[in-house]
């Protein structure tokens, strides 16, 4: 099943980490922790995919993991809806220099 709600950590090379929650559902990704959203595209199949996310800020009093508020993650990676897992790597467009990584396992189903 190509849907469900995966939990998500990441770091950047900046040496900030984090986590969230996403929600997958239909070639969509939606999710978002205490202080920003995470939106884009992901495959309906299992296998390797680029993409792009956008990471919006939405409440003050926090700091992004790469120290900007808002920006579009360009990523590629693996997903395996079979065995509840998504990996990614990236880096913020216009800042090349700065990347991330991004592991996530299923914890449910949607509905």
């Amino acid at each position: 099943m190509s849907n469900g709600i995966f939990s998500v950590n990441f770091k950047a090379n900046t040496g900030a980490f984090g986590s969230g929650l996403v929600v997958v559902k239909d070639g969509k990704a939606n999710g978002g922790d205490p202080h920003y959203l995470y939106q884009g595209d992901v495959p309906v199949q299992s296998g390797a995919f680029k993409s792009q996310f956008k990471i919006s800020k939405w409440l003050d009093g926090n700091t992004n993991v790469v120290r900007i508020d808002s920006y579009t993650l360009n990523a590629a990676g693996t997903v395996n809806y079979e065995a509840g897992t998504i990996e990614l790597k990236g880096s913020v467009v216009g800042a090349p220099h700065l990347t991330m990584e991004i592991m996530g396992i299923k914890i449910s189903d949607t509905v």
